[in-house]
């Protein structure tokens, strides 16, 4: 798979074209419980945690430009991050680091070349993994579900990167729906939308394995581009 197949979302925005490398990493401390039986070393696993590097270009300090992005969240807690892989797959693979922190900002000027702006994020609010099951602009309507092969008892999350607006909305309403068998369809949670960024969905209880998106309501505006994903368990 080419490494263009990967892309980066960060709350409203897609900072896909401004990043030329990501590394995502999850991590599980270890705790030594040797003990006087042992006839080796003993480790217990401790929290898990995760975190991107992602390196990419500095092109000047605009409003909403990956500079400004990256330094208002910088110390701050409560970033939305997404990385997408094979992102030409309509149901990609998403991992999604929720209540991230930015931890970096490193410039690279080299006299002769491209100024680099690489950022670092960091969570331990639990990473998902997930399928995106949307990624447009959508107006009034039901978008097409995703087969997930099996549902959940035990729930799950929603997330949805809200990049833009078109007019105004005021309480938009996007719901999160499954089916055991793709007819059959149950709400499960709604996305309340008033301003673009990230947002976050708790399902609860049995979830079926076919989901898609239903946009019940603009709130006024005439149309809202965004991407979901929704992680199962």
């Amino acid at each position: 798979m080419k490494g263009t197949e990967l892309g980066v979302w960060v709350d409203e925005y897609n900072f896909s074209s401004a990043t030329s490398e990501i590394e995502l990493t999850f991590t599980v401390g270890e705790g030594e419980t040797t003990n006087l039986d042992s006839a080796a070393q003993e480790f217990s696993a401790l929290l898990a945690k995760a975190d991107l590097k992602q390196n990419g270009y500095y092109r000047g300090a605009d409003p909403n430009g990956f500079e400004a992005e990256l330094r208002d969240r910088f110390g701050a807690e409560g970033a939305l991050v997404t990385v997408l892989t094979q992102k030409s797959l309509p149901a990609c693979v998403a991992y999604v680091l929720p209540n991230a922190t930015g931890y970096e900002m490193a410039f690279g000027a080299p006299v002769a070349g491209i100024v680099t702006l690489n950022g670092k994020w960091g969570t331990a609010a639990g990473a998902r993994r997930g399928l995106r099951i949307y990624d447009g602009t959508t107006v009034v309507a039901i978008q097409t579900a995703v087969n997930f092969v099996t549902g959940s008892t035990t729930g799950g999350k929603a997330y949805l990167h809200v990049a833009s607006i078109t007019g105004v909305a005021v309480g938009a309403t996007i719901k999160v729906q499954s089916a055991p068998d793709g007819t059959t369809w149950a709400d499960e949670g709604t996305f309340t939308v008033s301003a673009v960024g990230g947002y976050s969905l708790d399902l609860t209880g049995t979830v079926g394995k076919d989901i898609r998106l239903n946009c019940t309501s603009l709130g006024g505006a005439t149309g809202i581009r965004c991407m979901a994903v929704v992680s199962l368990g």
